[in-house]
Parts: C-alpha cells; sequence; structure tokens
C-alpha cells in the first residue's frame, strides 16, 4: 500500500471504498474482498494503524447507508475502529444530489446499537464525534486552522445569507409530524389507535 511507504503524505479515500450493492457486514478480514472492506484490509495488512495517513470521506457513501441501519452501522463502526475516529471525513456529493440536509439530519440522530459495539468493538457516535466528522477531522489533511475558519466564517458572505435566510426563510425545512417513537405512539392513540 501506498500509504505505508509515503507516511508523510495524507491519502483521501473519498466513498472509504464504499460500493454500491454490497452488503456492508462486520470486517471479517481475510475473505472480505468488495465494498469498505477492501480499505479495512489493506489498512490491517499493511499495518496502518488507525488516525495516521489514511482519511475515509463519506461522499455518496452516507447517503447510501443512511437507508439501511445495519448497514449503516457496520460501515460507520469499521471507519472509526479501522481508519481511526479523527480520520473519518464528511461527504454529500451534493452537487450530484441536491440538498444534503436529509443526510445531516440522519446524521446527527444516528447511533450504533449498543448491541453491535459490545459485539464488534465500534465506538458509541457522541456529539464530540459527530463534529469531529462534520468539520473538525477536515482540518488536518487539508491543513487548515479549525480557530481560524470559525473566526472567518462568522462574518463571511454565507454566514451573512444565514442570517437573512433565518429571518425569511424559504424555503423552509421544516419536518411534519412525529419525530419521536413517543410522538408516533401518542399520534395513534389520538387517532384511536389507527394511523393518520
Amino acid at each position: 500500500m501506498v500509504a505505508k511507504r509515503f507516511p508523510d503524505v495524507r491519502f483521501i479515500i473519498y466513498h472509504s471504498g464504499f460500493v454500491a450493492g454490497v452488503a456492508e457486514r462486520a470486517f471479517s478480514g481475510r475473505g472480505a474482498d468488495d465494498g469498505i472492506d477492501t480499505l479495512i484490509r489493506s489498512l490491517v495488512e499493511n499495518g496502518i494503524k488507525p488516525n495516521s495517513n489514511v482519511y475515509a470521506e463519506l461522499g455518496s457513501t452516507w447517503r447510501f447507508l443512511m437507508r439501511e441501519p445495519d448497514a449503516a452501522a457496520h460501515a460507520l463502526g469499521k471507519l472509526f475502529k479501522y481508519v481511526g475516529e479523527d480520520n473519518v471525513l464528511w461527504g454529500t456529493d451534493s452537487i450530484w444530489y441536491g440538498s444534503p440536509q436529509d443526510q445531516i439530519q440522519a446524521f446527527r440522530t444516528f447511533q450504533i446499537s449498543p448491541a453491535l459495539r459490545e459485539q464488534h468493538g465500534y465506538r458509541e457516535i457522541t456529539r464530540e464525534l459527530r463534529a469531529k466528522v462534520f468539520g473538525l477531522n477536515a482540518t488536518k489533511p487539508y491543513n487548515i486552522s479549525a480557530d481560524e475558519v470559525i473566526k472567518r466564517s462568522h462574518r463571511d458572505k454565507i454566514a451573512l445569507e444565514r442570517e437573512e435566510y433565518r429571518e425569511r426563510a424559504d424555503p423552509h425545512y421544516l419536518t411534519y409530524g412525529p419525530k419521536t417513537r413517543r410522538e408516533f405512539l401518542n399520534l395513534l392513540r389520538w387517532n384511536g389507535g389507527e394511523p393518520a
């Protein structure tokens, strides 16, 4: 693997090696021959430790995975475990698919189940880990300062347009209906046990 030969170079693996149509399961070692497992296997076989010089980017990957919670749990769990929690980068490919708001909302609430975490050594997705993936992790491979980005972004053009948008949201991204299991069960009770 080239990352082993050049440890001073940072390698970003776009889409994390994800292959649509390949079921993401727990990493099984040598027999793993497609999808994210190809990236994981090459890291393991070449002794590339987590949080080294290889980064996994989630463009399009999360968009596909968020529809399948078990596959998403295995994919993210493997990436955090083998690539490293400091080396997984957010990406959406929104240039092709439009607004990534649904992807952002799904990632903000996604969690790997305690059973899968215990069985496979995956880590819990905490608020801090989400912040890393959403942007803080990108500061290292792109050689930018998080403090500098925060300082400059508070008054840049995007921040100003965001403030204007908040005053007159058009289109709005409000979502309607129940957002939790408790709200859903209450809705069922209000309708006599029948769907609305």
